[in-house]
Order: C-alpha cells, then structure tokens, then sequence
C-alpha cells in the first residue's frame, strides 16, 4: 500500500474521484474458489513508479476480490474443524444405534452400562484416582456392594406411597433421600401432592419420573452454581484408559465414565431425561454422586472437604454429602453464612463457612451418640431451617428420614404454624403407609409430659420431639402414644 501522507491526502481530498466498480471482468470474481484452493494475492504495483501514488480501478477490483475469495476460504476452513469431532467415539460402525435411542434402551436396558455413540470427555487416570480419593479416601478400595446396587427406584406405582424413592437400611440412605427431598419440592410445586380419603398420598408414573428428572437437574445445576453442570455415563467398550500403576486398582465403573459438560440448563435437563433409565438401575447413585463431584469441580470439592470424605467410616452418606446434594457445597458448618471469629472475639484461624443462602429444602439433625458431638453441638442457621418449601431432610441417630408438608404455604404465614401436620417418609420397605403426625405450637408444653411414655429416657423427651423443637420449639405430637410407637420403626 501508498504510504499515508498528509499533504497528499489533503490534494486527494481536493481533487477527490469516486471509483466505480466496473461489471468488466467479474466473471472470476463472481463464484469463489473451493476451500482447499490458496488464492494467491493480486500483483500490486510499486508506489515509487506510480506518479500520483493510486491505484486504478482494475487494481482496486483485484485487490477486493483477493479479500473476499480469503475470506470466503478462511471460514469454509472454521466450519470444516468446528464440525469434527473433539474426542473419536469408540468401536463405532455406520449401523450402531443412536444414543438413547428408545429402542435401544428398551433392549438393552438391563445391562449393567450402555454403549455411548456421542462425544463425551473420557475419564483420566488423574480424574478417576480424584474423585475415589474424595469419595473414599483411597485408590485401592472402592465403593461396597450396597453401594454399587444402589439405585434411584420409585416404589410399585400401586403401592399408596408410590412417589418415593427406595431407600432400604443401605449405605447411599442419604444421598437417595436428598434427592427425594428435592423429589418432593417439585411434586409441591406441580400441586401434586395431596392427601386422599385413606390419608395417602400417590402419583402418576409420569408425574414421578418428571420430578426426579427435575430434581436430578436442580441438583446438579445448584452444584455447578448456576453456571454449568457435567454429568458422568458408562462406556460399555474398553475402558478409557490402562495405565494404572501401582497405586490404583479398577473398580470396573470409574475407569468408563465419559463426562458430559452443560452450560444451559435446558440442555443438561434434556440430557437426563435420556440418561434417566441409567440412574434408575445398578451403579445409578454413584454415576450420580460423581456427577455431582464434577458440577461441584474437584478443586471447589477438595477446599470444602478439607482432608475429609464423602463416604463414612461406617460406609454410609456423611453429612459433607448431604449438605453438598441440599446446598451445592460439601459444608462442615451448618449455621448462617461466615463466621471468622470466636465467642471471645479472636480471629479464627480458618474461616468457617456455613449455609449462604435459603436452601431449597431444610436439614434438621439430632444425634444421641457422643461420637457424633461435633454435629450436635452445631447451631442449625434458618437457612436450613426454614426452607423456600416445607420439606426437611432428617438425620435422627444417623438414620435419614424426610418430613413434609402439603400445604406449600405452611412457611410463609406464622399462623398456618399453630397447628399443622406433617407426613413422615423413611424410604423402607416397611413402610406402607403414610406416617402423619399433628404438630401442636400454641403453647410451651413441659419434656415431663412424655415421662409415661419414655421413663428409661433421661431427658424424658422422645429424640423425634427433640428433632422438631430445632425447628418449633416448645411443639408437641398430638396423640403422641399412638404414633411415636409406630415413628421409632419406621426408622
């Protein structure tokens, strides 16, 4: 190009031209060149031998079709390498089934993992020892059986409490009522949940897989803090990778997950609703659970555990994993937001983080164990305590539970809180109807009205009457002799 002078641009000026594109000559610049072509640049001619430093018009033709023809070649070239694949998809032939297709999955649903035909991120060595260093605090030992049966299973839809989950005396209890806690939030939400002349309380099928599809995704969604989520599936084919060295031995699950990765939320619940017949058999509730450790982001993960675990000592659900399915973070602290300094006032030397926000379902605990001292002694902030609905997951002695209600505004006028009810769901299998319980707050009644029922009690209160003073104070069961008797095995 000229070089730029002002005293030539100013004669320009002057003595300006408009330049017209001619039709002459178009025919090679009316179609561009196939992508795979290198267009070479138009020959210029040098400013020095030009007397008045310009170009004419042929030239200034050529020079706009040498940049168009680029153009046109650079973002044929984008699209070509946008449209290939990220990661090559294993064992794929011309024939293979799609993903998730409904014939597919009707035939092949009871396998143990299905053969994906998507791309999804294949799990690494490093990934993999991460999330089993989390979850279990060792590459060598893996989950139990009873985990690895786990499974989100509704009841028989003939059963009168068809809308729950299964939860029998195993060791993922937890995790599973978590999500039916978030089971019913949606079920409340849809106006679905309302008591029949038995006092039962039972859903379509359709109603049901919907709400668990929803719940899934809130889940996940709240973890990724409303940003993004990944979800974990099987790969039926061979397992993403082999060299596992010394310190690691396969459990046959983690070694074939591909991650799927969502930043639309619309997407991600699309995506479960096709994923949701592998949740709801063998290996379900640990596909979950590192999905949810993958939304959470193992960096994020490791700072909330601080050298802790997910999975028990007594292989069970700890509260990190609960309040990590309820609050998106794996808390140790259960009260209100920060606090960075003690009763005396002296900086703490690590900060303790507890509950930022009104949850989508509350959390209750109550323990008799001396053992469990450090979750006993902690304050339950409102944020728990009073969720946006009036569901609650339970930890009564390190036994899970759920307590509900069906009036959606029970939370939102003190009144209703007077005198209300409160539906009681355990999981177990002998559990067949609903446990109601008549909830008293008008006035403080005295722990000596329980003394009859429970003398060998030092504190002479039942530890479920306990449990829901947290939340109501000074509250009492109605006909507390005909229901507790029957409460105490239901758990």
């Amino acid at each position: 190009m000229p070089t730029a002078d002002p005293d030539n641009m100013r004669t320009a000026k002057a003595q300006s031209t408009m330049y017209r594109i001619t039709t002459t000559n178009t025919a090679d610049t009316s179609t561009p060149p196939p992508a795979s072509a290198s267009i070479p640049p138009p020959t210029l001619p040098d400013p020095t031998t030009n007397s008045d430093g310009e170009y004419s018009d042929q030239e200034l033709l050529n020079l706009v079709s040498y940049f168009e023809t680029s153009r046109a070649e650079l973002k044929n070239r984008v699209d070509s390498l946008l449209a290939q694949p990220i990661i090559k998809p294993k064992q794929i032939d011309s024939t293979a089934p799609k993903l998730f297709e409904d014939e597919y999955i009707k035939t092949h649903g009871n396998s143990r993992s299905l053969k994906l035909y998507s791309q999804g991120d294949q799990i690494t060595l490093p990934i993999a020892s991460t999330l089993r260093l989390l979850a279990n605090n060792s590459t060598i030992h893996s989950f139990s059986q009873t985990w690895l049966s786990a499974k989100f299973a509704f009841r028989d839809y003939t059963n009168p409490l068809n809308y729950g989950l299964m939860a029998d005396r195993t060791s993922a209890r937890g995790l599973i009522l978590a999500v039916q806690a978030f089971v019913l939030r949606h079920l409340l939400l849809k106006n679905l949940l309302s008591p029949n002349k038995h006092r039962s309380i039972s859903v379509s099928v359709e109603a049901r897989n919907e709400a668990l599809v929803d719940a899934l995704t809130e889940i996940l969604w709240q973890a990724g803090e409303y940003r993004g989520a990944t979800v974990c599936m099987p790969y039926a084919g061979d397992e993403c990778f082999s060299n596992y060295g010394s310190h690691y031995v396969p459990d046959g699950v983690t070694e074939r997950l591909h991650m799927f990765e969502f930043v639309d939320i619309s997407k991600l619940r699309s995506f479960i609703i096709k994923c949701l017949p592998y949740f709801m058999k063998e290996n379900g509730v640990i596909l979950f659970l590192y999905s949810l450790m993958l939304s959470r982001t193992l960096k994020k993960l490791i700072d909330d555990l601080d050298h802790t675990r997910l999975v028990g000592d007594r292989d069970e659900a700890t509260i990190q994993m609960v309040m990590l399915a309820l609050t998106g973070r794996a808390l140790h602290y259960l009260h209100n937001g920060l606090i960075e300094f003690d009763a005396n006032s002296n900086l703490l030397e690590r900060p303790q983080y507890g509950v930022k926000d009104r949850c989508s379902v509350g959390f209750l605990y109550w323990s008799k164990h001396e053992d469990d001292s450090f979750w006993h002694k902690q304050e339950i902030g409102s944020m728990l305590r009073t969720p946006k609905v009036p569901v609650w997951l339970i930890c009564l002695n390190r036994r899970y539970g759920i307590i509900y209600s069906t009036n959606i505004n029970l939370l939102n006028n003190w009144i209703y809180e007077n005198y209300f009810q409160l539906h009681v769901y355990t999981g177990l299998k002998n559990q067949e109807h609903s446990c109601l319980l008549s909830i008293d707050t008008r006035q403080q009644y005295p722990a000596s009205i329980y003394g009859d029922l429970f003398e060998d009690n030092e504190m002479n209160t039942p530890d479920i009457i306990q449990l829901l003073q947290i939340r109501w104070p000074g509250c009492m069961i109605e006909n507390a002799d005909e229901v507790l008797h029957d409460l105490m095995t239901y758990f």
